[in-house]
């Protein structure tokens, strides 16, 4: 069965403990719009992976089958310990080259366009990721380290990362000097200026320290958290897509085929009034992006986050007996109902009416039974009563709409 299964509500009772306990020490630590934002840019991004059938981890098994030069057993510890530094490694370079490179930044940028820092920040991976990264860790494959043994350390990998995305937890003394820790990837999500392209590290810190690229956090400095230039949406689809379409713009209007390599492979702002941006310093104004929160959007939010994770989960648990283009069908569903939810959020003009005529077919359809492979009646059910209630908030707040007309769309929306 899929690990992501397990892990799925495993990180929400996290999430949540994190939010209760910030709230119960009086600190502003998560605002609602990002934190759905960040958990729905991870579940369009487990999507993908369901949809390409783990690409990475099949190419790495081709590779090891026809290439690998050794025979390792893996029941002998060293071979694990072995592929735990290697894969420590490599990250590291994958990471950095996520930082160093505008075709992976445009990737990567995804993770770090929240303006907020909490566990849910660690949700929102790029749904491009699986293209690009997977080549950083052939050189595993090629020594023939086994596809068990890869895919059990990049998930141990994946769940250490997952607590180093809180502020709840000071320095740590000298497993700050090891291990990144929360410290330490506080300063790696940071605008500021000491924190630029820095702490690149998964699990440990060592390789930052041995290569050159490692910044301890200031305690007379608190650190801004997002982008030198913000995403300011709440879409995750613009939020995947943005800095690629930058890209294409900067390719079309560069001229020479030697600059417009540049433009894709240099670092970003390679070119522009960007690469001299010299990040947030000591005691500089910062406005968060952010959309007024109303009481009906929160309901909305919540239920439409909730349908969003029970389709990732169906998904997940259907994707083995699913077709490709059945496979297709189901993420362009979840990137609507995604898309749908952040309109909501940043109070479009047509985001109700889209809302409505999108969750009326989706939920009759999984009521129905016409849906992507078998569903059960309980869940049948579930999904009937979670329309009825979102159908409820979206009249609702048509009404609200209607009564207070201009009051209301001036505090419903910062955009059009």
């Amino acid at each position: 069965m899929n690990p992501i299964l397990f892990a799925i509500p495993v990180f929400l009772a996290f999430i949540a403990l994190e939010a209760w306990l910030a709230w119960r020490r009086g600190l502003k630590v998560y605002r609602l719009h990002d934190a759905l934002t960040s958990i729905n840019i991870g579940a369009m991004s487990e999507t993908i992976r369901a949809l390409l059938k783990l690409l990475s981890v099949a190419i790495y098994a081709i590779v090891v089958e026809r290439v690998g030069a050794f025979s390792w057993d893996t029941k002998s510890p060293w071979v694990w310990v072995l592929a735990f530094f290697m894969y420590d490694f490599f990250y590291y370079w994958a990471h950095r080259s996520g930082h160093e490179v505008n075709l992976l930044w445009a990737s990567h940028v995804v993770h770090h366009a929240s303006e907020d820092f909490n566990l849910s920040t660690a949700l929102r991976q790029s749904s491009t990721n699986q293209v690009f990264y997977w080549l950083f860790y052939l050189p595993m494959a090629i020594i023939g380290i086994p596809v068990t043994v890869f895919v059990i350390i990049a998930l141990i990998s994946l769940v250490y990362q997952f607590w180093s995305h809180t502020q709840l937890v000071g320095k740590l003394g000298w497993a700050d000097r090891v291990f990144v820790t929360p410290s330490n990837h506080r300063c790696h999500h940071g605008r500021n200026a000491y924190c630029l392209d820095r702490n690149y590290g998964g699990t440990l810190i060592i390789w930052d320290r041995l290569f050159g690229t490692y910044v301890a956090e200031r305690d007379d400095e608190p650190v801004v958290y997002g982008t030198l230039v913000p995403l300011q949406s709440w879409n995750p689809l613009w939020g995947n897509l943005k800095n690629y379409a930058g890209i294409w713009r900067q390719v079309r209007s560069t001229r020479g085929w030697a600059n417009k390599l540049m433009r894709v492979f240099a670092p970003p702002g390679w070119g522009s009034a960007d690469a001299a941006a010299p990040g947030l310093q000591p005691g500089a104004a910062f406005t968060r992006f952010d959309t007024p929160a109303l009481k009906w959007q929160q309901v909305y939010g919540l239920l439409a986050s909730a349908v969003i994770l029970g389709l990732l989960i169906h998904l997940l648990l259907a994707a083995p007996s699913l077709s490709v283009p059945q496979r297709a069908g189901y993420a362009a569903l979840l990137v609507l109902h995604a898309v749908g939810m952040a309109w909501v959020f940043e109070g479009k003009r047509w985001a109700l009416v889209f809302e409505v005529v999108r969750a009326t077919l989706v939920f009759g359809a999984l009521a129905a039974g016409l849906w992507f492979g078998p569903v059960l009646p309980s869940a049948q059910l579930a999904a009937l009563a979670v329309w009825a209630a979102s159908l409820l908030v979206l009249v609702l707040a048509r009404s609200e709409r209607s009564r207070l007309g201009p009051q209301f769309v001036a505090a419903a929306r910062l955009s059009a």
